[in-house]
């Protein structure tokens, strides 16, 4: 939230919001906190205090000992969660002062005794909530069907206390907690207008404020002026009307920047095209003017480029030159657009400079195009064998036959120009190589897809949502999401992306607009369950599910592969949480879901240390049986209780009487999370953990022939022992690695050595001798077999 906005709400007379006081030096552990800001920026808000363990009390609540006890853990309670962070990832305390959420008290027969719930498991089916508030939740139990009738008792901009209510049968007593935010806005208008007397204008007031609260002030100024209508005498809050307004255009002012930063630039031009301006603070028109005035700038900058090129080929003397380049030129003409413009800013930036030819400019357009801005040249056949150079690693990627892509390789390695530096550049600019087929199109951004599997756990299939204006010349991140043994890839999906409007015939008519296609995340779910399968089996055909399609979508769809996150329900989750430990060089971040220790108890504990490389995100709730403290342990060691360890990067979050859900209330939190997130490459060291024998590639260090590896079949209850495997870029052009395998290939790029430059690896403490310089042969192979065109390799050695 801006400074402005606050200064905003604070103007706003009827209501009293908590507001930011001045950073400051503390000591958390002595500060019950109520709004705080991580290292990362995310802020909590909440009761804050110090714990020694996730399933330990607050320290607040310990008695006289909490001096002498570690403390590495913070637990923050927002009344709808409790979330676990890492005591020293805190930035900052934002504001100490108690948090002043409007509470709106919704009669209900709350049963005050009767039974208890241990654990909630997978519902059975669970109503809509009625005007009331009320509605039925039917579980399984061990009894059979069990229905319980829930009632709203308490609502506040946050989240919506949830209890059981007496009945004719059997009373549960219940408190669960959801977010508002996840309940239909045509729910909350209800139940507010029947909990909330109309009679009294200071009361209707209080649903005014319920909305400023929660954001949606929309709702709050549709109330203000239906209460300024009702009562005659309440004109003096027409200056509350035009603050709401201007909090209003502030928040779609924050959703213009969303989407331009997500690239779906069309929508932005009609948001800005429309953006209000009655009551409008004057800051804020004119940030919206700046936004439109950027745009209309683009549109020009196209056009002068645009332009420029044609005058450009009409000037050149020669036909053959002409001919050679028209083609490119009127790619340029055809795909230019805002998310691609910048690689033409050096030949923009010349386009008038009388010194240089036609041939120079026309260079620098297409060289700009062809490897990016920072790579643009001036001399003109060397950029147009750049054109022939991404045609070559275009059909190089795709071609299945080995003696057809040395005779690719050929074709451009005597051409002027070439370099194995020049082909990364063209890679890192180049669509994907492989076409959608015409029969996966689904239609609205959807496809279906299948990854030609290299075993004999054959092939996989796999549903794809592209976000809005997807554009195949922009990198996008990803979510790869893997579902339970409760729900299907197409639910899982729609978890993230949301559900399309459908026809009567089940049909969609029109896009999906969840979250993920708000922030611009493309989003793939793959089939990776066999069928009746209710357990992860941390196999092979599992892992190799997960990598195949990763890798085949990168063939087939514009992947920033840095911000790659996996995330799962149930034993999805649990795939998630051991996929992520075990290649964590290939991930932004992993969001496990409901997953449980006792399900993935295998390799997890001996690879805990991996998550130091990797992002964690744990969702969980507090009575899905024993997943929290089943978790426990692993959860503490990520979150700071492992002396010695450097500080990971881990949240666990815990919902208030909730069971095993899907916890869409937690959405988006982790959008916001994932926002501050990129994959960690390439650590300047690592010491990975490693079991099994297809776990064997980190960063840059691949291995072959562990010698304790342990399959899932034949793994051992005790004396499971995992294999270590080091690196360590070092001062002087140095690397050191150190593996136990029977063969080890150190690879090498740009962002780990310098090429110019004398190279030294080391491995077990014995220099690796052979050929450390760029070679196009391991270039293009790697971005073939691997399919990460932002990071191939450029060299190798192999040892022993």
């Amino acid at each position: 939230m801006s400074l402005n906005h606050r200064r905003e709400i604070r103007s706003t007379t009827f209501l009293v919001l908590c507001c930011a006081a001045a950073l400051v030096v503390f000591d958390i552990s002595s500060v019950s906190a109520q709004k705080i800001q991580m290292k990362d920026g995310r802020i909590f808000q909440g009761r804050v205090l110090p714990v020694t363990g996730v399933s330990d009390p607050p320290l607040a609540d310990a008695g006289p000992d909490e001096e002498a006890v570690s403390t590495p853990i913070l637990l923050i309670d927002d009344e709808l969660r409790r979330v676990y962070v890492p005591k020293s990832q805190v930035a900052s305390i934002l504001d100490q002062a108690a948090e002043n959420l409007i509470k709106v008290p919704i009669w209900q027969k709350v049963a005050k005794t009767g039974s208890t719930l241990g654990s909630v498991g997978p519902s059975l089916g669970v109503t809509p909530f009625d005007e009331y508030g009320r509605r039925i939740y039917e579980m399984q139990t061990r009894d059979g069907p069990l229905s319980i009738v829930q009632g709203i008792s308490e609502l506040t901009p946050r989240y919506a206390k949830v209890e059981g209510l007496l009945g004719p049968q059997r009373s549960i007593v219940w408190d669960m907690r959801l977010a508002t935010s996840s309940i239909p806005r045509e729910t909350i208008a209800a139940i507010l207008d029947k909990a909330v007397s109309h009679e009294d204008p200071n009361d209707w007031l209080q649903v005014v404020r319920f909305y400023l609260q929660a954001e949606r002030y929309r709702e709050a100024l549709a109330e203000l002026e239906s209460i300024i209508a009702a009562f005659p005498e309440k004109e003096d809050l027409q200056s509350e009307v035009q603050q709401l307004r201007k909090i209003g255009s502030r928040r779609i002012l924050r959703e213009i920047h969303l989407r331009r930063a997500a690239g779906q630039h069309e929508l932005v031009g009609r948001l800005l095209a429309n953006f209000p301006t009655e009551d409008v603070a004057g800051e804020t028109l004119q940030q919206v003017r700046e936004a439109s005035t950027e745009y209309e700038s683009d549109k020009a900058r196209i056009a002068t480029i645009s332009q420029h090129l044609r005058e450009l080929v009409a000037e050149l003397p020669n036909s053959e030159t002409r001919a050679l380049v028209k083609p490119v030129i009127n790619e340029i003409l055809d795909k230019i657009n805002m998310n691609n413009v910048e690689k033409l800013d050096p030949f923009l930036k010349l386009a008038d400079d009388a010194t240089l030819t036609s041939e120079n400019k026309l260079a620098l357009a297409i060289s700009g195009w062809m490897m990016g801005p920072k790579d643009a040249i001036e001399k003109l056949t060397v950029a147009t064998n750049m054109v022939t150079v991404r045609g070559v690693a275009s059909s190089y990627l795709v071609e299945p036959l080995a003696h057809k892509r040395t005779a690719l390789i050929d074709s451009i390695r005597t051409l002027e120009g070439v370099t194995v530096a020049r082909v990364a550049s063209v890679l890192a600019q180049l669509a994907p190589p492989l076409a959608i087929p015409k029969e996966a199109i689904l239609g609205y951004g959807s496809y279906e897809l299948t990854a030609p599997g290299q075993s004999e756990n054959g092939d996989f299939r796999y549903l794809v949502q592209v976000p809005p204006e997807y554009d195949p010349s922009r990198r996008y991140p990803t979510l790869i999401v893997l579902n339970g043994a409760f729900n299907s890839p197409l639910q899982e999906l729609e978890f993230w992306t949301g559900t399309p409007p459908l026809d009567e015939q089940n049909q969609p008519t029109g896009p999906r607009s969840g979250q993920a296609m708000r922030h611009g995340y493309i989003t793939i779910s793959i089939e990776w369950l066999k069928p009746q399968q209710y357990v992860y089996e941390y196999s092979l055909r599992e892992h190799e599910a997960i990598l195949t399609v990763l890798r085949d979508a990168c063939r087939q769809l514009s992947i920033d592969t840095d911000r790659v996150f996996l995330t799962g329900h149930g034993i999805g989750g649990d795939a998630a949480w051991d996929m992520a430990l075990a290649h964590p060089d290939l991930w932004a971040g992993a969001v496990p879901f409901v997953a449980q220790f006792s399900r993935v108890e295998k390799y997890v504990p001996h690879y805990w240390e991996n998550a130091q490389y990797v992002p964690l995100y744990f969702v969980a709730g507090e009575l899905d049986g024993s997943t929290m403290s089943d978790n426990a342990q692993n959860y503490d060691l990520y979150l700071g209780n492992n002396p010695g360890k450097p500080v990971f990067d881990t949240t666990v979050v815990e919902f208030h009487g909730r069971g095993y859900e899907p916890f869409h209330d937690e959405i988006l939190e982790i959008f916001d999370w994932m926002s501050r997130k990129q994959r960690n490459w390439p650590p300047q060291e690592f010491e990975c953990n490693t079991m099994r024998e297809w776990d064997n590639f980190f960063w840059w260090i691949e291995g072959r022939g562990f010698p304790s590896s342990v399959t899932p079949g034949n793994w051992p209850a005790r004396n499971a022992r995992p294999t270590l495997v080091e690196g360590r870029i070092r001062n002087g052009n140095r690397l050191s690695a150190r593996t136990a395998c029977a063969e080890t290939t150190i690879w090498l790029r740009p962002d780990i050595v310098d090429f110019d430059k004398p190279i030294r690896v080391e491995l077990n403490g014995n220099r690796v001798k052979g050929d450390d310089q760029p070679s196009l042969e391991v270039l293009l192979e790697d971005a073939r077999t691997r399919a990460d065109r932002q990071r191939p390799f450029w060299a190798k050695l192999q040892a022993p």
